[in-house]
């Protein structure tokens, strides 16, 4: 029953209702030309990113961030600050200590460059944090404080930015940059809405494979069918429950700056945790993340 439940949810036509065009003005244009787009391997997507490297081009990497939030979201309750949707201060996924902001502040090597608020309706809070690693290799991460009670608006823009469809620049030392599906890595950080509520796949609109991350439980099944067709390759997923907290994306994004392979990656993932969580076991973190199709 199970499997017959996911196709049929699967082979829904993509949302291309009024009111997702008004949340991220897809031009119509993308709506006409946009198609599947499974990316089998990596190959293309690694070779871009050398080519950015060697001219010295800052890669970019998205962080979508619904904030933890009691009411809104079928989580296991957190005390009232931690799960407060509307609070970045408190925030577990955010202002605590392994939230994303309070996390990266504290890294001395990552600079933060920029802090706004509400940035639109849905987001409440926008940082952007800077780094140059060991190899030359400039980082720009932007990341997104999208409020508890939003989390499909999160998801939406999460998906049409791997698709193609929602773009965006940000303005740094009067230089442009390109985010949402300008980016070179895509990370989706907090509860797996997906749990909740179901939304309609997205086409890819720009024939732009992406790399994407999803630190959320059992990512690995729940996004899969999501990916195959807006054109997200699944560098690191999870197959079980999880805390999405930042130390997991600090390690994967440092060692995806440097090149490194889909399988050291995974296992920086999952030693990254294992950090944190000494009563697991190492080798059970380092299962809890997934790279690729296989499962």
């Amino acid at each position: 029953m199970k499997s017959i439940i996911l196709y049929l949810l699967f082979s829904i036509q993509p949302d291309t209702s009024a009111a997702v065009r008004s949340v991220v003005s897809v031009p119509e244009i993308l709506l006409h030309r946009a198609e599947a787009l499974w990316v089998e391997d990596r190959s293309s997507i690694k070779k871009a990113l050398a080519s950015k490297i060697t001219s010295h081009v800052p890669l970019i990497v998205h962080v979508f961030v619904p904030l933890c939030d009691n009411l809104n979201q079928g989580i296991v309750p957190v005390n009232s600050k931690l799960g407060d949707g509307m609070n970045l201060n408190t925030n577990l996924y955010w202002g605590a200590g392994y939230g994303v902001r309070s996390y990266f502040k504290l890294k001395t090597d990552w600079k933060l460059s920029l802090q706004q608020a509400n940035p639109d309706s849905n987001i409440l809070e926008r940082v952007v944090f800077r780094k140059t690693m060991s190899n030359g290799t400039a980082i720009i991460m932007i990341a997104d404080a999208y409020r508890g009670d939003r989390m499909k608006q999160c998801l939406r823009s999460y998906m049409h930015s791997l698709a193609g469809i929602l773009n965006d620049s940000i303005s740094l030392s009067d230089k442009q940059y390109p985010f949402h599906s300008g980016a070179d890595l895509l990370i989706f950080n907090g509860h797996n809405g997906l749990m909740d509520d179901t939304l309609a796949p997205v086409l890819n609109a720009d024939k732009r494979p992406k790399d994407a991350m999803i630190i959320a439980c059992y990512s690995t099944s729940y996004f899969r069918p999501y990916l195959q067709r807006s054109g997200g390759y699944p560098l690191v997923t999870t197959t079980g429950l999880l805390a999405p907290e930042a130390y997991v994306i600090h390690a994967a994004i440092e060692n995806w700056a440097l090149q490194k392979s889909e399988k050291e990656i995974r296992i920086a993932a999952g030693d990254a945790y294992y950090a944190k969580h000494p009563s697991s076991t190492q080798g059970g973190c380092r299962g809890l993340f997934r790279t690729g199709w296989a499962d």
